[in-house]
């Protein structure tokens, strides 16, 4: 999945009869809004312990190119004989981009840099589409930084990218660097042949996970 920045203010999903998908602790249930106020929505849920006030849970609206995330907080949990839960009015909502590039583990090294920087850095490849790749370096690079590096494929010459930084998160991965980042890396503007580079080193690795039986 591929997420986008929070948006400001709901869509127009929140409506009376409405179904979606509400995530409790990363289980997934079908549910019915059969109650809106001002500050609440009152929601179908089988459950008859949980969720409980105060946990954080989430409804999700999904279609084909992907689903729209609203966090909200519940204000009144299940309790025996009651098929409904309370959550808050959610006031802002997480778009998630279904992807259309598939992710393959990789064991390469390459050095990057941002690009109005000279300084180098190495960073370790840990997976790899052709949308773009996600690495673990202590480069100090923020969200949004414009970044090059070169690396290549077995079987496949050498290639140029450039990308974007579009997702930061820390790591104490003990095999890593101190201090590590994971980068999520959108590749901008790629080369056809670096794609086609990608696309054939994907789809041998997947012919070697999944042999035909």
């Amino acid at each position: 999945m591929v997420p986008e920045a929070s948006n400001p203010s709901p869509g127009g999903h929140i409506f009376v009869g409405k179904s979606c998908l509400l995530n409790v602790m990363d289980e997934h249930f079908l549910i019915r809004i059969v109650e809106i106020g001002d500050d609440f929505v009152r929601v179908t849920f089988p459950g008859r312990d949980y969720p409980v006030e105060g946990m954080r849970v989430y409804l999700e609206f999904h279609d084909e190119g992907g689903f729209d995330c609203y966090p909200a907080l519940v204000l009144h949990g299940a309790e025996d004989g009651n098929d409904t839960i309370i959550v808050e009015k959610p006031t802002s909502y997480r778009r998630t981009h279904h992807r259309v590039s598939c992710r393959i583990p990789t064991d390469l090294t390459v050095q990057i840099r941002d690009q109005v920087h000279v300084r180098k850095y190495d960073a370790a490849v840990l997976n790899i589409s052709s949308g773009g790749v996600l690495v673990r370096t202590n480069a100090p690079f923020d969200f949004n930084t414009t970044v090059e590096f070169s690396f290549s494929l077995p079987g496949e010459a050498q290639h140029s990218a450039l990308g974007q930084v579009v997702h930061i998160s820390m790591t104490d991965e003990p095999q890593g660097p101190a201090d590590s980042q994971l980068l999520g890396i959108r590749f901008i503007n790629p080369d056809p042949s670096l794609v086609r580079s990608i696309n054939r080193f994907v789809s041998t690795r997947l012919r070697e996970l999944f042999p035909r039986r």
